[in-house]
């Protein structure tokens, strides 16, 4: 097979791969979020600190699908150009694509956290796993979370496309989200995993009657710590992968691109995280019920 007609093949698997894959995971990551929906907010969920996190993991995840995923799609086969012809929409859809997924992983990192205090053996630690505790915790991080990605609104611009600004600012942001958007959540997701596994450990050590009711409580606990732990370990392989793309994407930028890079060019796998998180926690959500 010679060079044009690797080429040409080359386009052809990139244009059906763009085309069908985002379709699969708007589709699947859809139904995942509304299935998480319904989950954390049953009644026998709706006063769980843990599963209010869930929810707002959800609500983060499904911006991220319509603003990134979404958008993405209509631009590459549907002719859908606002964000290279709109100057606000461009700075409004960088900014979403890039602070959704970043609350998203807030709202794990907190109902790690919460996994974690709710297991504790100390009474100072438990009385942050409530409900009313969980919204002013949630507030504060998501506005904080909110704040430090304003910057991408600041440095983006039409130039003519859609994108961010070049020079110094491109090795803030590689630097930024090694550090800020991976490494410090990712971090407290694992220290709060290993010690949720060191309360329930030191737990299962202890022998003490239980009631009906209270075996209920444990079974739901259970299920909502098994959730979060698998969530911590899909993240962090998964987040490795995004990062490193990302960094890629940025650094190359401005470039001069093969052939073969310029066919891989506008087509981050945007949403192969979000997709990943529904069908897990599909999975144990349908447990929670």
């Amino acid at each position: 097979m010679d060079s044009d007609s690797r080429v040409i093949l080359l386009i052809y698997l990139t244009a059906k791969i763009t085309f069908y894959c985002p379709i699969v995971i708007i589709t699947i990551g859809t139904i995942g979020c509304f299935c998480n929906f319904i989950t954390f907010t049953s009644r026998k969920l709706t006063s769980n600190s843990c599963s209010f996190y869930f929810l707002g993991a959800a609500i983060c995840e499904l911006l991220t699908l319509y603003f990134g995923t979404f958008t993405r799609l209509l631009s590459n086969h549907f002719g859908f150009h606002l964000q290279d012809q709109s100057r606000a929409f461009c700075k409004i859809r960088l900014y979403l694509i890039n602070v959704s997924p970043a609350m998203a992983t807030c709202c794990i990192v907190l109902a790690a956290m919460d996994r974690y205090l709710s297991t504790s053996t100390k009474l100072v630690y438990r009385s942050f796993a409530t409900i009313k505790r969980a919204k002013w915790i949630t507030s504060f991080s998501l506005t904080i979370c909110i704040l430090s990605y304003i910057h991408f609104i600041v440095f983006s611009d039409l130039k003519p496309t859609c994108a961010l600004l070049s020079g110094s600012y491109n090795i803030f942001t590689v630097v930024y989200a090694i550090v800020w958007t991976s490494f410090i959540p990712y971090s407290l997701m694992l220290c709060f995993g290993f010690g949720t596994y060191h309360h329930i450990h030191a737990t299962k050590r202890r022998i003490f009657p239980v009631h009906t009711q209270q075996r209920r409580i444990q079974r739901t606990e259970t299920q909502l710590v098994t959730i979060t732990l698998c969530e911590v370990g899909i993240s962090c392989f998964l987040i490795f992968l995004r990062l490193t793309y990302y960094s890629y994407n940025v650094i190359a930028m401005g470039m001069e691109k093969t052939t073969y890079e310029k066919l891989d060019h506008g087509s981050q796998p945007l949403g192969y995280k979000q997709i990943s998180e529904r069908v897990q926690k599909k999975t144990f959500s349908c447990e929670a019920q």
